[in-house]
C-alpha cells in the first residue's frame, strides 16, 4: 500500500513522515492552500529527505512558467489539477474528481473530489472511478488513522494520501498521527 503524506511545510515534518514509514511526501506550490510553500522552502524540504522517499510537488497552477519552476526543483513526481504537460522524466499524477473522464496522460491518478479540503469521497463514485481507471488510483480526502482502514478495505486503491488527518494544526504534522496512519495502512493490506 503506497502511503503519501501531503502538505509538508517544514523539513522537520518531512523527516517525521520518513521516520513514520511513508512512501512519499507531497509539497504544495502555487496553490491557494495555507500549506503552499515557496520554491525556496520546497527546495529545502526536498534536500532534507533526498533519495529516501518519493517526492511529489503538487500544484493547481495553469502557468507553464510556474510548472517549469517546479520542474527545476527535480521532485520525483508532479501532481497537477489542470491539463498541463509534465515532462516524461517525472511521474505524472493528475488530480481527478472521479466523475469527469479520467485524464489520459497520467501515470497515476489522485482521486480527491474535495481538492484538498479534507472531505470524504462518495464510496460509490470512488468504486466506479477505480474500476474505470487504467492507471493506479490513490485515494485522498478526509482520511485519518481511524478512517483509512475502512476506505482501503472497501475500495482497494493502489494507495492513500493524507494531509490534515495527520496534523496538530494546519501545515504542522503530528508524529503520532503519522505513525498511526501508516500502521493502519500497512495492517489493512495484509
Amino acid at each position: 500500500m503506497y502511503v503519501k503524506v501531503c502538505g509538508i511545510t517544514r523539513p522537520a515534518d518531512a523527516e517525521l513522515a520518513v521516520s513514520a514509514g511513508a512512501d512519499a511526501i507531497g509539497i504544495l506550490l502555487y496553490t491557494d492552500s495555507p500549506r503552499s510553500v515557496t520554491p525556496r522552502r520546497a527546495e529545502t524540504i526536498l534536500k532534507s529527505i533526498e533519495g529516501r522517499v518519493e517526492t511529489v510537488c503538487v500544484t493547481t497552477t495553469r502557468s507553464p512558467a510556474y510548472l517549469r519552476e517546479i520542474c527545476s526543483l527535480r521532485p520525483d513526481a508532479i501532481q497537477t489539477y489542470h491539463p498541463m504537460h509534465v515532462p516524461d522524466r517525472f511521474i505524472s499524477v493528475s488530480g481527478w474528481d472521479g466523475i469527469s473522464p479520467p485524464p489520459g496522460d497520467a501515470d497515476r491518478l489522485l482521486l480527491d473530489a474535495s481538492h484538498g479540503r479534507g472531505l470524504l469521497l462518495d464510496t460509490a463514485v470512488a468504486q466506479a472511478a477505480i474500476a474505470e481507471a487504467t492507471v493506479p488510483v490513490v485515494i485522498s480526502g478526509g482520511l485519518t488513522p481511524s478512517s483509512v482502514v475502512g476506505v482501503i478495505q472497501s475500495l482497494h486503491p493502489a494507495g492513500v494520501d493524507v494531509s490534515s488527518g495527520v496534523e496538530s494544526s494546519p501545515g504542522v504534522k503530528d508524529m503520532h498521527r503519522m505513525q498511526a496512519f501508516v500502521a493502519a495502512c500497512r495492517g489493512s493490506s495484509r
